[in-house]
């Protein structure tokens, strides 16, 4: 209900600053030309949480190695490394911004050097060694983002502890934006 008045008010306000000939609920005297907001002026935009898209989960090879913590959890931080693996996936590790701190355990802070490692599926070639993997990926191929080394990124998916590894992860990453 929260997100639909936000939308609504994003839309009024793009209504009022596409109309022609409208002072956007302004006063004018009687007589006078309604004024156009100033070129510099800028309403502030509303942000609307992005989603995750569980249907990604029928494409993540051996799922069973990943403990679910948080279905949907979002976070933003600077992207420090990224590379491909034989699985398809590229990897993603963030230096999470300070508000996210929390979502680290040991293991990323040992392993990672205190990043958060995020997982993009199915994004590149599966090596011919990882048939378990071609198989997950099927004919899927993800379209998620690879920004940049330093980018400065908004994250969402599904937050995990990788078993195998004993990190916390978004794997698979639903939607990552640069900011």
């Amino acid at each position: 209900m929260k997100a639909m008045r936000v939308l609504q008010m994003f839309m009024a306000g793009a209504a009022c600053v596409l109309a022609v000939g409208s002072a956007c609920g302004k006063s004018s005297s009687p007589g006078s030309a309604p004024t156009a907001p100033a070129a510099n002026a800028s309403a502030p935009v509303p942000t609307i949480q992005p989603q995750c898209d569980q249907s990604l989960w029928a494409h993540v090879y051996d799922p069973t190695r990943l403990t679910i913590k948080q279905t949907c959890q979002t976070i933003t931080g600077v992207l420090m490394e990224q590379h491909s693996n034989g699985d398809g996936d590229v990897d993603m590790r963030v230096a999470v911004d300070p508000q996210y701190a929390n979502l680290l355990n040991d293991g990323n802070r040992a392993q990672l050097n205190g990043w958060l490692q995020t997982e993009a599926i199915c994004q590149v070639r599966v090596e011919p060694d990882s048939p378990d993997a071609a198989k997950a990926c099927g004919a899927f191929k993800g379209s998620v983002p690879v920004p940049p080394v330093g980018s400065h990124v908004q994250v969402t998916g599904t937050y995990v502890l990788d078993t195998h590894h004993g990190w916390m992860e978004i794997h698979p990453i639903s939607v990552l934006e640069v900011r």
